[in-house]
Protein backbone atom coordinates (compact mmCIF):
# COMPACT_ATOMS: atom_id res chain seq x y z
CA UNK A 1 0.00 0.00 0.00
CA UNK A 2 1.44 3.36 -1.05
CA UNK A 3 0.12 6.74 0.04
CA UNK A 4 1.24 8.37 -3.17
CA UNK A 5 -1.07 6.01 -5.09
CA UNK A 6 -4.06 6.31 -2.75
CA UNK A 7 -4.08 10.06 -2.10
CA UNK A 8 -4.95 11.16 -5.67
CA UNK A 9 -7.70 8.54 -5.80
CA UNK A 10 -9.14 9.74 -2.50
CA UNK A 11 -9.21 13.34 -3.68
CA UNK A 12 -11.15 12.43 -6.84
CA UNK A 13 -13.53 9.86 -5.30
CA UNK A 14 -17.29 10.40 -5.02
CA UNK A 15 -19.17 9.97 -1.74
CA UNK A 16 -19.95 6.29 -2.33
CA UNK A 17 -16.43 5.58 -3.52
CA UNK A 18 -14.97 7.32 -0.45
CA UNK A 19 -17.00 5.03 1.81
CA UNK A 20 -15.73 1.99 -0.05
CA UNK A 21 -12.15 3.25 0.06
CA UNK A 22 -12.33 3.90 3.81
CA UNK A 23 -13.81 0.45 4.40
CA UNK A 24 -11.01 -1.22 2.43
CA UNK A 25 -8.32 0.79 4.18
CA UNK A 26 -9.82 0.07 7.60
CA UNK A 27 -9.88 -3.65 6.83
CA UNK A 28 -6.23 -3.53 5.81
CA UNK A 29 -5.28 -1.59 8.93
CA UNK A 30 -7.17 -3.82 11.38
CA UNK A 31 -5.85 -7.01 9.78
CA UNK A 32 -2.25 -5.87 9.58
CA UNK A 33 0.22 -7.62 11.83
CA UNK A 34 2.16 -5.90 14.56
CA UNK A 35 5.26 -5.47 12.42
CA UNK A 36 3.35 -4.10 9.45
CA UNK A 37 0.99 -1.82 11.35
CA UNK A 38 3.61 0.86 11.99
CA UNK A 39 4.01 1.40 8.24
CA UNK A 40 0.34 0.96 7.43
CA UNK A 41 -0.93 3.35 10.10
CA UNK A 42 0.81 6.41 8.66
CA UNK A 43 -0.71 5.82 5.21
CA UNK A 44 -4.09 4.98 6.73
CA UNK A 45 -4.15 8.23 8.72
CA UNK A 46 -2.93 10.38 5.83
CA UNK A 47 -5.63 9.20 3.47
CA UNK A 48 -8.49 9.24 5.99
CA UNK A 49 -7.72 12.75 7.18
CA UNK A 50 -8.14 13.93 3.58
CA UNK A 51 -11.55 12.33 3.09
CA UNK A 52 -13.07 12.34 6.59
CA UNK A 53 -15.04 15.57 6.08
CA UNK A 54 -16.73 14.06 3.00
CA UNK A 55 -17.53 10.76 4.68
CA UNK A 56 -21.15 10.23 5.72
CA UNK A 57 -21.89 10.18 9.45
CA UNK A 58 -22.92 6.51 9.41
CA UNK A 59 -19.60 5.56 7.84
CA UNK A 60 -17.70 7.70 10.34
CA UNK A 61 -19.49 5.89 13.18
CA UNK A 62 -18.43 2.51 11.77
CA UNK A 63 -14.86 3.75 11.39
CA UNK A 64 -14.72 5.10 14.97
CA UNK A 65 -16.17 1.89 16.39
CA UNK A 66 -13.59 -0.19 14.55
CA UNK A 67 -10.49 1.81 15.45
CA UNK A 68 -11.51 3.62 18.65
CA UNK A 69 -9.92 1.03 20.93
CA UNK A 70 -7.00 0.17 18.62
CA UNK A 71 -3.43 1.07 19.48
CA UNK A 72 -0.95 2.50 16.98
CA UNK A 73 -3.61 4.67 15.34
CA UNK A 74 -2.01 8.08 14.68
CA UNK A 75 -3.20 10.77 17.08
CA UNK A 76 -4.28 13.33 14.45
CA UNK A 77 -6.90 10.92 13.09
CA UNK A 78 -8.15 9.97 16.56
CA UNK A 79 -8.37 13.61 17.69
CA UNK A 80 -10.36 14.41 14.56
CA UNK A 81 -12.81 11.62 15.35
CA UNK A 82 -12.95 12.49 19.06
CA UNK A 83 -14.01 16.05 18.25
CA UNK A 84 -16.53 15.04 15.56
CA UNK A 85 -19.78 16.98 16.03
CA UNK A 86 -21.70 13.69 15.79
CA UNK A 87 -21.57 12.22 19.30
CA UNK A 88 -22.00 8.67 17.99
CA UNK A 89 -18.78 9.14 16.02
CA UNK A 90 -16.81 10.66 18.89
CA UNK A 91 -17.95 8.31 21.68
CA UNK A 92 -15.92 5.17 20.82
CA UNK A 93 -12.74 7.24 20.76
CA UNK A 94 -13.54 9.42 23.77
CA UNK A 95 -14.38 6.39 25.84
CA UNK A 96 -11.96 3.71 24.68
CA UNK A 97 -8.87 5.14 23.00
CA UNK A 98 -5.63 3.90 24.58
CA UNK A 99 -3.64 6.22 22.32
CA UNK A 100 -4.97 9.65 23.27
CA UNK A 101 -3.71 10.93 26.60
CA UNK A 102 -5.57 13.10 29.09
CA UNK A 103 -3.53 16.01 27.74
CA UNK A 104 -4.88 15.23 24.26
CA UNK A 105 -8.46 15.15 25.50
CA UNK A 106 -7.92 18.38 27.44
CA UNK A 107 -6.74 20.06 24.24
CA UNK A 108 -10.05 19.36 22.45
CA UNK A 109 -12.44 20.24 25.30
CA UNK A 110 -12.86 23.77 23.95
CA UNK A 111 -13.95 22.35 20.57
CA UNK A 112 -16.63 19.92 21.74
CA UNK A 113 -20.09 19.97 23.30
CA UNK A 114 -21.11 19.21 26.86
CA UNK A 115 -22.38 15.86 25.60
CA UNK A 116 -18.82 15.03 24.48
CA UNK A 117 -17.45 16.11 27.86
CA UNK A 118 -20.02 13.90 29.58
CA UNK A 119 -18.57 10.91 27.74
CA UNK A 120 -15.04 11.92 28.77
CA UNK A 121 -16.21 11.88 32.39
CA UNK A 122 -16.80 8.15 32.09
CA UNK A 123 -13.15 7.36 31.36
CA UNK A 124 -11.21 5.48 34.03
CA UNK A 125 -8.91 6.81 35.28
CA UNK A 126 -8.82 10.55 34.60
CA UNK A 127 -5.81 12.63 35.58
CA UNK A 128 -5.90 16.18 37.03
CA UNK A 129 -4.88 17.80 33.72
CA UNK A 130 -8.25 16.77 32.26
CA UNK A 131 -10.45 16.98 35.35
CA UNK A 132 -9.49 20.62 35.80
CA UNK A 133 -10.54 21.56 32.25
CA UNK A 134 -13.79 19.60 32.51
CA UNK A 135 -14.60 21.37 35.79
CA UNK A 136 -13.94 24.74 34.16
CA UNK A 137 -15.86 24.14 30.92
CA UNK A 138 -18.58 21.62 31.74
CA UNK A 139 -22.22 22.28 32.54
CA UNK A 140 -23.96 21.06 35.71
CA UNK A 141 -24.47 17.52 34.38
CA UNK A 142 -20.80 17.25 33.44
CA UNK A 143 -19.69 18.44 36.88
CA UNK A 144 -21.89 15.89 38.64
CA UNK A 145 -20.72 13.04 36.42
CA UNK A 146 -17.08 14.02 36.85
CA UNK A 147 -17.42 14.24 40.63
CA UNK A 148 -19.17 10.86 40.85
CA UNK A 149 -16.34 9.17 38.93
CA UNK A 150 -14.07 8.26 41.83
CA UNK A 151 -11.43 7.10 39.35
CA UNK A 152 -11.07 10.76 38.36
CA UNK A 153 -8.31 12.46 40.34
CA UNK A 154 -9.34 15.96 41.42
CA UNK A 155 -6.69 18.45 42.47
CA UNK A 156 -7.26 20.86 45.34
CA UNK A 157 -7.98 23.74 42.97
CA UNK A 158 -10.49 21.58 41.07
CA UNK A 159 -12.28 20.67 44.30
CA UNK A 160 -12.49 24.38 45.16
CA UNK A 161 -13.90 25.14 41.70
CA UNK A 162 -16.51 22.39 42.04
CA UNK A 163 -17.48 23.64 45.50
CA UNK A 164 -17.94 27.17 44.14
CA UNK A 165 -20.14 25.85 41.33
CA UNK A 166 -22.11 23.72 43.81
CA UNK A 167 -23.43 26.75 45.70
CA UNK A 168 -27.01 26.29 44.43
CA UNK A 169 -26.73 22.73 43.11
CA UNK A 170 -27.70 20.20 45.79
CA UNK A 171 -27.03 17.26 43.45
CA UNK A 172 -23.44 18.40 42.99
CA UNK A 173 -23.15 19.01 46.74
CA UNK A 174 -24.26 15.43 47.34
CA UNK A 175 -21.77 14.11 44.77
CA UNK A 176 -18.99 16.06 46.49
CA UNK A 177 -20.06 14.69 49.86
CA UNK A 178 -19.33 11.18 48.56
CA UNK A 179 -15.68 12.01 47.73
CA UNK A 180 -13.47 10.67 50.55
CA UNK A 181 -10.48 12.47 48.98
CA UNK A 182 -11.89 15.97 49.50
CA UNK A 183 -9.35 18.34 51.12
CA UNK A 184 -10.27 19.87 54.48
CA UNK A 185 -10.20 23.41 53.06
CA UNK A 186 -12.70 22.49 50.31
CA UNK A 187 -14.95 20.73 52.83
CA UNK A 188 -15.03 23.85 55.00
CA UNK A 189 -16.05 25.95 51.98
CA UNK A 190 -18.85 23.52 51.08
CA UNK A 191 -20.53 23.33 54.51
CA UNK A 192 -22.29 26.75 54.41
CA UNK A 193 -24.07 25.74 51.19
CA UNK A 194 -25.56 22.51 52.58
CA UNK A 195 -29.22 22.26 53.52
CA UNK A 196 -30.00 20.96 57.00
CA UNK A 197 -31.37 17.75 55.50
CA UNK A 198 -28.27 17.05 53.41
CA UNK A 199 -25.93 17.93 56.29
CA UNK A 200 -27.85 15.47 58.45
CA UNK A 201 -27.51 12.68 55.86
CA UNK A 202 -23.80 13.36 55.57
CA UNK A 203 -23.32 13.25 59.34
CA UNK A 204 -25.19 9.96 59.57
CA UNK A 205 -23.64 8.07 56.67
CA UNK A 206 -20.91 9.78 54.66
CA UNK A 207 -17.39 8.37 54.27
CA UNK A 208 -16.11 11.90 53.61
CA UNK A 209 -14.31 12.39 56.92
CA UNK A 210 -13.18 15.93 56.12
CA UNK A 211 -16.74 17.04 55.40
CA UNK A 212 -18.22 15.27 58.44
CA UNK A 213 -15.65 17.02 60.65
CA UNK A 214 -16.29 20.38 58.97
CA UNK A 215 -20.03 20.04 59.62
CA UNK A 216 -19.34 19.11 63.24
CA UNK A 217 -17.08 22.15 63.66
CA UNK A 218 -19.69 24.48 62.21
CA UNK A 219 -22.39 22.91 64.40
CA UNK A 220 -20.18 23.43 67.44
CA UNK A 221 -19.82 27.11 66.55
CA UNK A 222 -23.60 27.43 66.20
CA UNK A 223 -24.05 25.73 69.57
CA UNK A 224 -21.58 28.14 71.15
CA UNK A 225 -23.45 31.11 69.72
CA UNK A 226 -26.78 29.77 70.97
CA UNK A 227 -25.32 29.10 74.41
CA UNK A 228 -24.05 32.65 74.63
CA UNK A 229 -27.45 33.96 73.64
CA UNK A 230 -29.56 32.11 76.16
CA UNK A 231 -26.93 31.78 78.95
CA UNK A 232 -29.39 29.89 81.11
CA UNK A 233 -32.09 32.54 81.04
CA UNK A 234 -35.59 31.06 80.74
CA UNK A 235 -36.63 33.43 77.96
CA UNK A 236 -33.55 32.65 75.87
CA UNK A 237 -33.97 28.93 76.48
CA UNK A 238 -37.53 29.11 75.24
CA UNK A 239 -36.39 31.08 72.21
CA UNK A 240 -33.94 28.33 71.32
CA UNK A 241 -36.64 25.67 71.64
CA UNK A 242 -39.03 27.76 69.54
CA UNK A 243 -36.36 28.27 66.89
CA UNK A 244 -35.66 24.53 66.73
CA UNK A 245 -39.37 23.72 66.41
CA UNK A 246 -39.83 26.37 63.69
CA UNK A 247 -36.82 25.10 61.77
CA UNK A 248 -34.84 28.31 62.17
CA UNK A 249 -32.15 26.43 64.12
CA UNK A 250 -31.20 22.78 63.47
CA UNK A 251 -32.59 20.40 66.10
CA UNK A 252 -29.05 19.10 66.60
CA UNK A 253 -27.88 22.54 67.66
CA UNK A 254 -30.48 22.79 70.41
CA UNK A 255 -30.03 19.18 71.54
CA UNK A 256 -26.25 19.61 71.69
CA UNK A 257 -26.57 22.88 73.60
CA UNK A 258 -28.87 21.40 76.23
CA UNK A 259 -26.86 18.18 76.58
CA UNK A 260 -23.53 20.04 76.88
CA UNK A 261 -24.97 22.22 79.64
CA UNK A 262 -26.75 19.24 81.26
CA UNK A 263 -30.11 20.94 80.79
CA UNK A 264 -32.15 17.73 80.85
CA UNK A 265 -35.50 19.43 81.49
CA UNK A 266 -35.07 21.74 78.50
CA UNK A 267 -34.03 18.78 76.35
CA UNK A 268 -37.23 17.00 77.38
CA UNK A 269 -39.25 20.14 76.62
CA UNK A 270 -37.80 20.23 73.12
CA UNK A 271 -38.54 16.56 72.45
CA UNK A 272 -42.06 16.94 73.86
CA UNK A 273 -42.71 19.84 71.49
CA UNK A 274 -41.30 17.88 68.54
CA UNK A 275 -43.67 14.93 69.05
CA UNK A 276 -46.58 16.91 70.54
CA UNK A 277 -46.58 14.99 73.82
CA UNK A 278 -47.02 16.39 77.36
CA UNK A 279 -43.78 17.38 79.09
CA UNK A 280 -44.61 15.27 82.15
CA UNK A 281 -44.54 12.16 79.94
CA UNK A 282 -41.22 12.96 78.26
CA UNK A 283 -39.19 14.38 81.17
CA UNK A 284 -38.89 11.05 83.06
CA UNK A 285 -37.61 9.32 79.90
CA UNK A 286 -34.38 11.34 79.79
CA UNK A 287 -32.84 9.50 82.75
CA UNK A 288 -34.81 6.29 82.56
CA UNK A 289 -32.75 3.08 82.79
CA UNK A 290 -34.53 1.65 79.76
CA UNK A 291 -33.21 3.97 77.06
CA UNK A 292 -35.37 2.63 74.22
CA UNK A 293 -38.16 5.26 74.52
CA UNK A 294 -35.56 8.05 74.47
CA UNK A 295 -33.91 6.46 71.43
CA UNK A 296 -37.23 6.48 69.62
CA UNK A 297 -38.17 10.08 70.50
CA UNK A 298 -34.75 11.38 69.49
CA UNK A 299 -34.65 9.48 66.21
CA UNK A 300 -38.14 10.53 65.10
CA UNK A 301 -37.24 14.11 66.10
CA UNK A 302 -34.29 14.06 63.71
CA UNK A 303 -31.47 13.93 66.26
CA UNK A 304 -28.26 12.79 64.57
CA UNK A 305 -25.89 10.14 65.88
CA UNK A 306 -23.38 12.87 66.70
CA UNK A 307 -25.85 14.94 68.74
CA UNK A 308 -27.17 11.87 70.52
CA UNK A 309 -23.60 11.14 71.58
CA UNK A 310 -23.78 14.30 73.68
CA UNK A 311 -27.02 13.09 75.25
CA UNK A 312 -25.24 9.84 76.12
CA UNK A 313 -22.44 11.82 77.79
CA UNK A 314 -24.98 13.80 79.81
CA UNK A 315 -26.75 10.61 80.92
CA UNK A 316 -23.44 8.90 81.71
CA UNK A 317 -22.32 11.76 83.92
CA UNK A 318 -25.63 12.06 85.80
CA UNK A 319 -26.27 8.30 86.10
CA UNK A 320 -22.59 7.32 86.49
CA UNK A 321 -22.73 4.87 83.62
CA UNK A 322 -19.65 2.92 82.57
CA UNK A 323 -17.89 3.62 79.28
CA UNK A 324 -19.02 0.18 78.07
CA UNK A 325 -22.65 1.06 78.78
CA UNK A 326 -22.26 4.41 76.99
CA UNK A 327 -20.69 2.70 73.97
CA UNK A 328 -23.54 0.20 73.88
CA UNK A 329 -26.05 3.06 73.96
CA UNK A 330 -24.40 4.69 70.97
CA UNK A 331 -24.31 1.41 69.07
CA UNK A 332 -28.00 0.79 69.64
CA UNK A 333 -28.94 4.33 68.63
CA UNK A 334 -26.89 4.14 65.45
CA UNK A 335 -28.63 0.89 64.53
CA UNK A 336 -32.11 2.34 65.02
CA UNK A 337 -33.30 3.36 61.56
CA UNK A 338 -35.99 5.98 60.86
CA UNK A 339 -38.55 3.39 59.76
CA UNK A 340 -38.11 1.21 62.82
CA UNK A 341 -38.20 4.30 65.07
CA UNK A 342 -41.42 5.50 63.46
CA UNK A 343 -43.13 2.15 64.00
CA UNK A 344 -41.96 2.04 67.63
CA UNK A 345 -43.18 5.62 68.17
CA UNK A 346 -46.63 4.80 66.82
CA UNK A 347 -46.81 1.76 69.11
CA UNK A 348 -45.74 3.87 72.12
CA UNK A 349 -48.30 6.54 71.30
CA UNK A 350 -51.07 3.97 70.98
CA UNK A 351 -50.13 2.37 74.31
CA UNK A 352 -50.03 5.75 76.08
CA UNK A 353 -53.09 7.05 74.20
CA UNK A 354 -51.09 10.00 72.89
CA UNK A 355 -50.93 11.56 69.41
CA UNK A 356 -48.62 10.00 66.83
CA UNK A 357 -48.23 13.04 64.59
CA UNK A 358 -44.89 13.17 62.79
Amino acid sequence: MNASHLSPRSAEASGDKIGELVSVLTDMFCRSGKAERERVSAVFSEVLLKVLDRLEAASRVVLAERIGAEDRVPKPLLKKLASDEELDVATPVLLNSPVLSDEDFASIVTEVSNAHMLVMCRRRPIRPVLTRVLAERGDAEVLRSLTRNHAATLGGDTFDLLVARARKDENLQEALSERPDMPVSSAERLVPFLSRELAQRIRDGSKNEALVNAIATRTAREVEIQLREFSGAASKTQQLIDSAIDGKVPVDVAVSAFADKERAFELAQLLARKVDWPENVVVPLVFRDDEKPLFVLCRVSGVSNEAYGKVVRMRSKRMRLSSATASESMRRYQELGPGEARNAFIAMAKKLKLPANL
